[in-house]
């Protein structure tokens, strides 16, 4: 069946899920533009549907390509409300009752995943004996999940990767080994710091109060950088 001069497929309201349906929508290549001969022009690349999508005049977000081609894989990942419109209008071949006829099939499919996902968390033990748990909502599933690199597709930087966390580091570095690693860490650079103050001159001063009181003052007259750390600390560690 053709309208608007693409290939158009009725919602097939089978019970199939968001994979399995998207599965069989991508191989016939549905809302795709009709060939110069008049047939089908072949099944949908994530390249071609994630142009396709952006293509859309409502739409001035666009798709990433990353979020397509975790569509194509096979994984349990689901699809974000918002794509579902677009994926609709694409399949509807722009036709506004269709379009709407796709989107209620789309929901359905991606709700059927969802719950079977739950189940066979359910079945490993992984949830509560309640049922009524409310999903995960599917956009995290989508930009959360890596993304093998296909060819001829330039890479680009992860806008959800984990970030550098000094304090992740920090806790990595201290929580394992030797119960000594924080401790000589500390005492480590608060001699660091002694050997730097001396070369910088800052090491020792004396400075004349108001009232002529001579005060000894500089980094090795603070007893929190010397006597605490170079006595305290290497007895508090045994």
């Amino acid at each position: 069946m053709f309208q608007n001069g693409k290939l158009f497929l009725p919602p097939p309201d089978d019970g199939s899920d968001w994979k399995e349906l998207f599965k069989k929508l991508a191989a016939a290549g549905a809302g795709r533009t009709l060939g110069e001969d008049g047939f089908p022009a072949g099944p949908w690349t994530p390249e071609l549907l994630a142009e396709a999508i952006s293509q859309i005049d409502s739409n001035r977000v666009g798709v990433d390509l990353r979020t397509v081609q975790l569509w194509f894989q096979e994984n349990d990942r689901g699809v974000s409300a918002a794509n579902i419109r677009w994926l609709a209008r694409v399949f509807g071949c722009d036709d506004p009752e269709a379009t709407a006829a796709w989107q209620v099939e789309l929901s359905a499919a991606q709700a059927r995943l969802q719950a079977k996902r739950r189940e066979a968390k359910k079945a490993e033990g992984n949830l509560p004996e309640r049922s009524d748990v409310p999903p995960a909502p599917s956009t995290i599933d989508e930009q959360s999940s890596p993304v093998a690199a296909q060819p001829g597709v330039d890479s680009e930087p992860n806008p959800t990767k984990q970030r550098f966390s000094l304090a992740r580091q920090s806790e990595s570095l201290f929580s394992g080994g030797s119960p000594l690693n924080l401790p000589a860490s500390v005492f480590a650079g608060a001699s660091a710091l002694g050997f730097l103050s001396y070369i910088v001159g800052i090491h020792s001063a004396v400075y004349l109060r108001a009232d002529n009181v001579t005060k000894e003052v500089g980094f090795l007259w603070a007893p929190n950088w010397t006597f605490l750390f170079m006595v305290l600390l290497p007895l508090f560690s045994r």
